[in-house]
This record gives structure tokens, C-alpha cells and sequence, in this order.
């Protein structure tokens, strides 16, 4: 009688009763692990204001030391947006695309910033705008987003004229 022929155990090759164990533990360690981030995510509103706030003063006294960095208006609309001030997000955005008319994101946030204040035409030119320059650099991932955001927007704002024919 050889070993092939001999009645294999009944739990699969390689496990024992430790897996299940294992398996067990590893479960109880991850849920855990998730309980755990989630309480530390749970950070109050007042701190979390203050951190946004802070974040808004810092990028504020990166552009008084250098008034023509984009990048720094672009990072200020973000914090006003992480704070619900679109209005000013926007005009932190505007300053971007003055500066740098061929910054993408820029476009692109202004239109979203756009949109969250009902300002279809102006969220739409600059979803447009941002497209354009997408197909300049020829980003294809990037195009199928704008397309989508655009159709989303061209059925949110129907008085405006129908979408582009490259939009299918």
C-alpha cells in the first residue's frame, strides 16, 4: 500500500483546525481595525472647522508672498470648498485660470464650484474649456470623465443648448 492510496482527512489539504481559528481571529482583527478608524474619524465639527480655517490662512500667506502662484489660488478654492464658501471657491478658482488659463483642474473645479451654485452656463463653459484641454493632451481617462460630467450637466441645465456631438 503506497501513500496515494491511503483516506485522505476530511479538512482540506493544509488546514487544520487552526485555520478556522485563524480565519476567526483575522475577522475579529479586522472589524476592529474598522470600529477603530471610524471612532478616530470622528473628529468634532469644531475642530475640523478650525482645521479648514487654518488651511485657508496658510494658502492666504503663501499668495501674499507670491501673488501669481496658481497652484495657490487652485489649493485656496479647495479649502473654501471643504468649508461649503463656494462663492469665494470660485473666485479663488477665477484667479487660478487667470493666471494660468491652460490649468486643467482649475477649469475643471470652477465648473463643479459653478454648478453647486445653480450656475449652469458658466459650469458648463468651463467643463468645456477643461475638455478641450484634455484633448490637447490627448488624456483619455480624463475626457470620459469630463464627458460624463458634462452630459450630467447638459440634462441638469436643459435651457441650455444640446451637448456637443462628441459627447456619445
Amino acid at each position: 500500500m503506497n501513500s496515494y492510496s491511503r483516506k485522505r482527512p476530511s479538512y482540506s489539504v493544509g488546514h487544520s483546525i487552526f485555520y478556522p481559528v485563524a480565519k476567526g481571529l483575522f475577522v475579529i482583527f479586522a472589524l476592529s481595525g474598522i470600529f477603530e478608524s471610524q471612532a478616530a474619524l470622528a473628529v468634532d465639527f469644531k475642530t475640523y472647522l478650525q482645521g479648514a480655517r487654518a488651511e485657508i490662512l496658510r494658502h492666504k500667506e503663501i499668495i501674499r508672498g507670491d501673488p501669481l502662484d496658481a497652484i495657490a489660488y487652485f489649493e485656496l478654492g479647495r479649502a473654501y470648498l471643504a468649508l461649503g464658501k463656494h462663492k469665494e471657491e470660485v473666485e479663488a478658482y477665477q484667479e487660478a485660470v487667470q493666471l494660468n488659463p491652460k490649468y486643467i483642474a482649475a477649469h475643471y473645479n470652477l465648473s463643479m464650484a459653478y454648478d453647486l451654485l445653480k450656475d449652469g452656463p458658466n459650469a458648463i463653459k468651463h467643463m468645456l474649456r477643461a475638455l478641450n484641454l484634455y484633448s490637447e493632451k490627448r488624456n483619455h481617462a480624463r475626457i470620459r470623465n469630463v464627458q460624463r460630467q458634462l452630459k450630467r450637466l447638459y440634462l441638469k441645465y436643459p435651457d441650455r443648448p444640446g451637448p456637443p456631438e462628441n459627447l456619445n
